[in-house]
Parts: structure tokens; sequence; C-alpha cells
């Protein structure tokens, strides 16, 4: 595991109320093998075990995982032919996912092509340790000036109560990459009552970029981790929880990575998130209906 430039900032606020204990989140930030979906199946069983060896509650893979990023031309979109292939493979690779889930005891953010009756979508979808599909999401805010024009658009911001172990449990949404750039994306999740938005990345990460993610974190008041490709780097991981108990500012950046290949884990203090939301006045107001335990 790659701990370069993983840091964990000091002043949290108090844990004694809001329950839930800590979230520790995987980043694999790895190349997979191009559009060679069944060694990338083995490959991610590898990293989700490693993950979960180091106490990972789960794991979060970068942008279309299962074929590397390697997005489809305007000829292969239009081919009922590739759209075929694409479909097998995505039921290859989820259904790989949740034996890896079940074998290595822990939720998996899958990335993925799928393929639906309207054409090719960028997608991910969240498994639990159970191995069963707890949230679908397909891309909203697609980067047609990177290759993405295509592919179809999702239409929504779904959020999901993922189990953990002992009893845990979080309220958890995906976004993917480009969707992070956006406002409205992470105020949906929020005005469902996420608490942890989990953003499997493809592209670079500047310091405007992460400031955005940061940006995100603060104004909502959630759990932000971003899984990237090497080379882009610096996936990040930022706890939401921008001021101590004693009302001073503090850098929720719980975790910030090089460029390199490594696969790291970051604690999210889910209790001291839940306590600073209920606290706070500003932000996006959590909803009634919000996990408590």
């Amino acid at each position: 595991m790659g701990g370069e430039r993983a840091r964990r900032p000091a002043g949290l606020p108090s844990t004694k109320d809001g329950g839930g204990g800590a979230v520790k989140v995987a980043l694999v930030q790895q190349f997979p093998y191009g559009r060679a979906v069944a060694d990338n199946v083995e490959l991610a069983r590898r990293y989700a075990r490693e993950a979960a060896a180091h106490g990972a509650d789960v794991v979060v893979f970068p942008e279309m995982w299962n074929i590397g990023y390697q997005l489809p031309d305007a000829e292969e979109a239009a081919s009922p032919r590739f759209r075929a292939w694409a479909a097998v493979t995505q039921a290859e690779y989820l259904s790989g996912t949740a034996r890896t889930a079940v074998e290595a005891g822990l939720a998996i953010v899958a990335t993925y092509l799928e393929a639906t009756a309207d054409g090719l979508r960028n997608a991910a979808a969240l498994v639990d340790r159970s191995g069963e599909i707890v949230l679908r999401y397909a891309k909203v805010h697609l980067a047609t000036f990177a290759g993405e024009s295509v592919l179809q658009a999702g239409t929504g911001f779904p959020v999901a109560d993922l189990a953990l172990s002992g009893g845990r449990r979080v309220r958890a949404g995906v976004l993917l990459c480009y969707d992070r750039v956006f406002p409205d994306a992470a105020g949906a999740l929020a005005r469902a009552g996420a608490e942890l938005v989990l953003v499997p990345n493809a592209g670079p990460l500047c310091e405007n970029r992460l400031w955005q993610v940061r940006t995100r974190a603060f104004e909502h008041k959630l759990a932000v981790a971003v899984a990237n490709y090497p080379g882009h780097g610096h996936s990040i991981v930022c706890d939401g929880i921008a001021f101590g108990e004693d009302g001073a500012p503090r850098d929720h950046t719980v975790l910030l990575a090089g460029d390199r290949p490594q696969t790291l884990v970051a604690d999210i203090p889910l209790a001291a998130l839940r306590a600073y939301r209920a606290a706070q006045p500003w932000g996006t107001p959590a909803p009634e209906s919000s996990i408590a335990g």
C-alpha cells in the first residue's frame, strides 16, 4: 500500500455524539489491462484483497476501469456487434466484482462501459460486501470535449444506504470524473442525505481541480473520495469537516496522493462528520431521513 503525501489533519470535532465510527476508503490508483476485461477482473480482485487486508470498508476504482477508459469511437458506438460485446463484458465484470466483494468482505465501486437499449453509457455500480448491487449510476455530465460525445448521459443522482461490517451504515452516492466540477451534482446527493461521495476519475487533477473537490466537500458537509489513474495522479480524500470543535478552520484533506501507481486507504471519521453536520448552520441541510448510526 502506498502512503505518498497521505496525511491526517489535526483538530477533529468531538465524536461523542452521532455514532458510526470511522469508514476506511481505499483508492486504487493503478492501471488495468486496457480492454482485456477478464484480466481486469482478476486485477481488481488482487487490489480489493490488498485493500481489505488493510482494513478497508469500501474500495474505489478509477473511471471506466473495466476497459481502461479506452473510449469507443463513433463507429464502435453505432455498431450492434460492439454494443453486444460491451453488454457481455459488462456482465462479466459485474459478476466478477460481486464475487470479489464477497471474498474480500468489502464494498466496491466498479466502473465500466455500460450497454443499454439506447446506446452506451459511462457507468458505475456500488456493490456491497454481500455482492449485491445497491446503486447504479450513469455519468450525467459527459466530457463531450474529451471523446464522450458518443455516449448517452445519465439522468439522476441516486444514493444508497451502504451496510458495513459491525452493523455500521453510511449513506453514499457516486459521481464520475467531470460530474465533480458541477455544484448541482454534489448538491443533489447532499439533498438526498449522502454523507459519503465516491468519485472514480480519469483526468488530470491540478491544484484548481483539487480545490473544486475540497469545495464540494466543504459546501455540502460531505466526505468526498476521488480515485484517479496514475500519471494524472492526486487521488484525494476530504472528510468535509472544515472547522474544528473550537471553531478554527482546519485542512479537511485527509489524503492527497502523488502520481505513481499505488493503492491507499484513508480514514473518514463518520461519527465526527455526523456531529459536524448536525451542529453547523452552513451548507446543504441534511434531510431528516439521513442515517443516524
